[in-house]
């Protein structure tokens, strides 16, 4: 009588020490951590419910929860409500900013070979605030272009960004113009490419409405810039914010010596 094969154990599976000083939801957190790092568990990869996974490790669903809500805040996975819990790509396969390089979200998406996306969150031409008044070198009576969109590469929502234009310097403008558009190429259309900008860089934590637009959980890691750009004859032209999802985007900055080094 010839035996079975063996079943491969299911990648998620572990065993827990229950002698152990360490929180079982923090064990089941590392071991799944372990298994991510370790490539089992690949980028993308889905994990079962919060019932069958407590079903296969043999703890409860509240300990489960606790677990995947450390990974969730960690980057280590993504929590898409009534989709599931899905494995966050390594952080070799995030994408990649050049803190140096003035580009924008479209050209950095498709350097990497993705589609890049945008859907109108909002659209206005209004009168500016007193800061995008100083920032843009306005006068109060001046208007702005105010655009917020949802950025993806793929399909999947990556960051939010909001950019302040002068309108009187760009002229006519509705919202399908900047649907799936890219603003700087919007931007080199009516001779007004930026070539010169200051961002600042922080992190932040998403709050509710941020967090549904990105699909992330409330509180989960964000990396936040504020940029102003000018044109080649010195002229303000965008005064923009954008919240990156953390556990999909990196900002890279190449550093030298300097000259007595």
């Amino acid at each position: 009588m010839t035996s079975s094969p063996s079943l491969s154990p299911l990648p998620w599976v572990f065993a827990l020490d229950p002698g152990s000083a360490t929180p079982v939801y923090l064990q089941v957190a590392q071991g799944l951590t372990s298994r991510i790092e370790s490539g089992v568990l690949e980028g993308g990869a889905a994990l079962p419910s919060e019932r069958e996974l407590a079903a296969e490790l043999g703890v409860s669903r509240v300990t489960v929860r606790q677990a995947l809500t450390l990974l969730a805040q960690q980057g280590t996975v993504t929590r898409r409500h009534g989709s599931g819990t899905f494995v966050n790509p390594p952080a070799r396969e995030r994408a990649e900013r050049p803190l140096g390089q003035l580009t924008g979200f479209s050209e950095d998406v498709r350097s990497r070979g993705q589609v890049p996306g945008a859907r109108v969150l909002g659209f206005e031409c209004t009168r500016p605030t007193p800061q995008e008044t100083m920032t843009l070198a306005l006068s109060p009576s001046e208007k702005v272009y105010r655009v917020r969109r949802l950025r993806t590469a793929d399909g999947e929502p990556l960051a939010v960004e909001e950019s302040v234009l002068p309108a009187a310097r760009l002229g006519p403008l509705n919202e399908r113009e900047v649907t799936d558009t890219s603003l700087y190429a919007l931007l080199a259309a009516r001779d007004l490419s930026p070539v010169r900008a200051v961002r600042h860089l922080r992190a932040v934590n998403a709050a509710g409405q941020l967090a549904g637009w990105l699909g992330v959980p409330v509180g989960a890691a964000l990396l936040a810039t504020e940029r102003v750009s000018w044109t080649a004859g010195g002229h303000p032209i965008e005064h923009a914010h954008a919240h990156y999802r953390g556990d999909r985007y990196d900002f890279v900055m190449e550093l030298q010596a300097g000259e007595d080094a």
